[in-house]
C-alpha cells in the first residue's frame, strides 16, 4: 500500500481526485518495466535494499515524476521477499564486542576484540565488520520478486492509491446495486474479518453500507485504518454496480474533502476470489457445533434479515430443525453509538430468533447489550457451542406463514 507521502491526488473545490495511472501510456508502462528490471536484477545478484534504492534514485535522476516512481517502487517492494543473510547473527557479534570493550573502550581494545572473535568464529576481521549491522533493514537482501508483470504493477498501484486515501477517512459510504446474496455475504465476511464497524440499510434491490473511518475513532486509528484499506480490494470482487464515497482528512490542516470511486473505474482486485470464506472464530465454532450432533442443521446461506427498512442483519450462521429456525451473528468491535442504534432497531424490528455472540473484548458499550430483546452468548476466544445451542433452542421459531387472502363474502338474494 502507498504511504501518505507518496499519494498523488488533486483537489477540486471540495472534491479529492486520485491520479490513477493509465496503463495505455507508454511512458508509464516503460517506467514500470524499468523498475521491474531493477528488482529482477537485484534478485539475481542478491542486492540489498540500500543498493536497490540507489538504483531507483539513479533511474529518477532529474525527472519530475519522482513521487510516481517511488510509489511504484513501494508497491513492488511490498511484493518482494527480503532476508538477512549472514553466517553469524549480527546481534551476537555486537554483544560480544561490547562485552569485550565495555570496561575500557579504545581502538586498541576494539582491534583486539575483533581478532579474538575472528579466531573464535573462523571469519576474517573485515567480514566481521561488514556483518556488524547486517540485520538493519537497508542491509536485507532481495531473494524473490512477487510481481508478475508491469500491467499487474500499474493496476496494483491504482488500488493502492484508494487504500492510502481510506487510511485518512472519517466515514465511508458504499452503495451496491442489486448484489447477489452470495456476493453480499462475501463482502461482509471481509468486513467482519477486518473488524470494521458498519451500518447497512436495504433499499429495494440495493444496499447502502456505512463504514466508520479511522479518523472517527479515539483509539486504534492507525491499526483500524490499515484494516479498512485492506478491506477495499474485497469490494472490487463485487460483480454488481457499486459506488464508494468517503470523507477524507486532507493535508496537515485536516481539511475535509470528498473522495469517490465506482465500479466503472476498472480497478482490479489482487485478492483471490475464494467466495464467502470463514474467519477462524467462525471455523472453530462450526467445528464444535457440528461435533455436538444435536439434530440442528447448521447453514451459512441465510438471506439478510431486514430491520424495518432501516438496516439489515446478515447472519453468520442459521440453524434449522424441522420447521424451527434461528440465526447467529458474531459481534466484533462496535462503538457505543452504533450499538445503541442497533439494539433499538432489533427491539423494534428484530426477528426474535437471533442470537448474538459477543466477545468480552468488545470495544463499545456493554451496558447497551442489556437492552437486547434476544439471546446473548459471551465469549473470549472461541464461541461456546453448547451455550449457543441452548440459546438457539430457546428462541427458535417457525417461519411466518404467508397470509391467505380473505374469502369473498357471498350475498344472498331473496327471490320474489
Amino acid at each position: 500500500m502507498l504511504t501518505g507521502d507518496l499519494l498523488r491526488a488533486r483537489v477540486h473545490q471540495k472534491e479529492l481526485r486520485a491520479q490513477y495511472l493509465d496503463p495505455r501510456k507508454s511512458r508509464i508502462a516503460e517506467r514500470a518495466e524499468q523498475l521491474l528490471a531493477i528488482y529482477r536484477r537485484g534478485e539475481g545478484d542478491g542486492w540489498t535494499r540500500e543498493r536497490i534504492d540507489e538504483e531507483i534514485t539513479d533511474l529518477i535522476g532529474d525527472g519530475v515524476d519522482h513521487k510516481l516512481t517511488r510509489g511504484l517502487a513501494k508497491i513492488l517492494s511490498d511484493q518482494c521477499e527480503f532476508e538477512t543473510q549472514t553466517p553469524v547473527e549480527p546481534r551476537e557479534i555486537r554483544d560480544q564486542l561490547f562485552s569485550a570493550t565495555a570496561k575500557a573502550p579504545s581502538r586498541a581494545a576494539a582491534t583486539a576484540a575483533y581478532q579474538v572473535l575472528s579466531d573464535e568464529l573462523g571469519l576474517p576481521v573485515a567480514q566481521l565488520k561488514s556483518l556488524l549491522f547486517a540485520d538493519r533493514k537497508e542491509e536485507q537482501r532481495l531473494i524473490s520478486v512477487g510481481a508478475p508483470d508491469a500491467g499487474w504493477l500499474m493496476s496494483r498501484y491504482n488500488v493502492g492509491l484508494v487504500q492510502a486515501l481510506l487510511v485518512r477517512a472519517v466515514a465511508v459510504n458504499v452503495t451496491l446495486q442489486g448484489p447477489s446474496p452470495e456476493r453480499l455475504r462475501q463482502l461482509f465476511r471481509y468486513i467482519k474479518f477486518h473488524g470494521l464497524m458498519y451500518r447497512i440499510r436495504a433499499k429495494d434491490t440495493s444496499y447502502e453500507i456505512t463504514l466508520d473511518g479511522p479518523a472517527s475513532l479515539l483509539r486504534l486509528s492507525t491499526r483500524y485504518g490499515i484494516s479498512l484499506s485492506k478491506w477495499f480490494p474485497a469490494l472490487l470482487l463485487q460483480t454488481c454496480p457499486w459506488q464508494l464515497e468517503a470523507t477524507v482528512l486532507w493535508t496537515k490542516a485536516n481539511h475535509r474533502k470528498v473522495f469517490s470511486v465506482n465500479s466503472t473505474k476498472g480497478l482490479i482486485s489482487h485478492y483471490r476470489d475464494t467466495g464467502a470464506y470463514m474467519t477462524r472464530t467462525e471455523e472453530y465454532f462450526q467445528e464444535r457445533f457440528e461435533a455436538l450432533d444435536c439434530g440442528w442443521k447448521l447453514t451459512r446461506d441465510a438471506r439478510p434479515l431486514d430491520l424495518g427498512g432501516e438496516s439489515v442483519v446478515i447472519p453468520d450462521f442459521s440453524f434449522q430443525r424441522g420447521s424451527h429456525v434461528a440465526h447467529l451473528e458474531i459481534v466484533g468491535i462496535w462503538r457505543k453509538e452504533w450499538l445503541l442504534r442497533r439494539i433499538e432497531l432489533l427491539k423494534k424490528h428484530g426477528p426474535g430468533n437471533l442470537v448474538l455472540a459477543v466477545s468480552t473484548k468488545l470495544v463499545g458499550s456493554k451496558e447497551a447489550l442489556k437492552e437486547f430483546p434476544g439471546e446473548i452468548v459471551t465469549f473470549k476466544e472461541v464461541v461456546p457451542a453448547k451455550k449457543v445451542l441452548e440459546a438457539v433452542t430457546r428462541c427458535a421459531k417457525k417461519p411466518a406463514a404467508a397470509k391467505k387472502p380473505a374469502a369473498a363474502s357471498k350475498k344472498r338474494t331473496r327471490k320474489g
